[in-house]
């Protein structure tokens, strides 16, 4: 529940310069505005299910939007349920939008699969363990083209060609036999990056997976473990089970948060997940991670 220090769940990621957002629970416009993010640059919604603390902050931001002048289209990514709830929700408000919606539904039966790509980015869904279907996102970085160093198109005189095949890790040999390496000409490739949502979900081999070495994790932790029937019972998971899990998994940096409003204080949340995983994070309103 909404309490005087945590409001429902909602993430703005800025992922190589596009502006996304998962979950939309009450409250994502104050935090959206509190952070100076534009509603206007939003290019995609994915929502990991459909519990109202996940979407019921949904359709009062894209009425926003529209009041705002929005006109391009926005993608909506999340259980097959959601474009009716939307739809319904935004005709029974007289909510008129002056841009299109376009639902995609991750598959249920798909460990992991891409539902948003570009350049060398890509979002992808997996399906996890909740009381009713739910979903969690992997956002990947993986650079496979160089950038090349200046002071080689001026002192070898490259072409446009040989800049393309140098960039794409080709060597390249000219007629007058000199060969031209890519790790001479170019920067050293950038590294991948992976960011990953569990959602609401109890522990699950497609959690594990989905969550291999990720640079950040976010994982649910609602209860302490003393409570671990309780999460079992609501599909959620513990403190203790999400550092489990993210010392299995490499994981360099655990994010926890979805915590039981019975919990006054997050710091014993956050010290049983670090008996397990040394760098741990409470999620708290306007964290920002870089990666």
């Amino acid at each position: 529940m909404p309490t005087l220090r945590h409001v429902p769940t909602a993430q703005a990621i800025n992922w190589h310069g596009r502006w996304f957002l998962i979950d939309a629970g009450e409250g994502v416009q104050l935090g959206l505005r509190k952070n100076s993010i534009p509603f206007h640059k939003i290019e995609a919604i994915f929502i990991s299910h459909m519990h109202g603390d996940h979407v019921l902050g949904l359709p009062g931001l894209l009425g926003s939007m529209s009041l705002l002048g929005r006109k391009n289209p926005i993608n909506i990514i999340g259980p097959y349920e959601l474009q009716a709830f939307l739809m319904n929700s935004l005709r029974a408000t007289s909510t008129h939008l002056a841009f299109e919606l376009i639902f995609r539904s991750p598959s249920e039966g798909v460990t992991i699969e891409p539902v948003h790509t570009w350049e060398e980015c890509s979002i992808c869904s997996f399906p996890v363990k909740h009381r009713i279907s739910a979903f969690g996102y992997i956002f990947l970085f993986e650079p496979s083209i160089r950038n090349i160093r200046r002071e080689s198109i001026v002192l070898e005189n490259l072409s446009r060609d040989e800049i393309v095949a140098l960039k794409k890790g080709e060597t390249v040999y000219r007629e007058n036999g000199k060969v031209l390496n890519p790790d001479d000409h170019c920067l050293p490739i950038k590294p991948s990056k992976k960011y990953v949502y569990s959602g609401d979900t109890s522990p699950c081999d497609s959690l594990r997976q989905a969550a291999q070495n990720a640079d950040v994790l976010y994982h649910e932790a609602t209860f302490l473990h003393e409570l671990a029937q309780t999460a079992k019972a609501t599909g959620h998971s513990t403190a203790r089970q999400a550092g489990i899990l993210a010392q299995e998994t490499s994981v360099k940096t655990l994010i926890i948060g979805h915590f039981s409003s019975r919990y006054k204080n997050d710091t014993i949340l956050l010290n049983e997940a670090r008996q397990f995983c040394t760098s741990v994070i409470a999620a708290n309103e306007n964290l920002r991670i870089s990666l």
